[in-house]
């Protein structure tokens, strides 16, 4: 179940990122790496909503590497899919990121269920 809280997605209780104008920002660790395809997945109802509220980019901030990789939302519909904790899943390799840099530091991003909107 998507929940919106100020700018924050939570899907099925989990933080999915916030909106930030045409942007779905998320941060993301090795945990979340997907190696069988070298790269991200965003799942389809995060998909859907995030595409229903205007989103075009998604933007990932990948703290091992220190780097913010920003991707088309629409290019991840033809990624590869998976069932993924119960939800499926498209993924798309890092190296169709549009964007990618590396930064010194990245400011966290996350939010845990029921923690409050500034």
């Amino acid at each position: 179940m998507i929940e919106i809280r100020g700018s924050w997605i939570f899907n099925n209780g989990s933080n999915s990122g916030y909106l930030s104008g045409q942007y779905l920002v998320l941060e993301r660790n090795e945990k979340h790496y997907f190696r069988k395809f070298h790269g991200f997945a965003v799942s389809r109802d995060v998909y859907d909503f995030a595409r229903a509220k205007g989103v075009r980019y998604y933007e990932i901030h990948y703290r091992p590497e220190m780097e913010i990789l920003i991707f088309n939302l629409e290019d991840f519909i033809h990624g590869h899919r998976v069932m993924f904790s119960g939800e499926l899943q498209y993924i798309i390799p890092k190296e169709r990121a549009v964007m990618k840099f590396r930064v010194p530091s990245l400011r966290p991003q996350h939010m845990e269920p029921g923690e409050g909107i500034p």
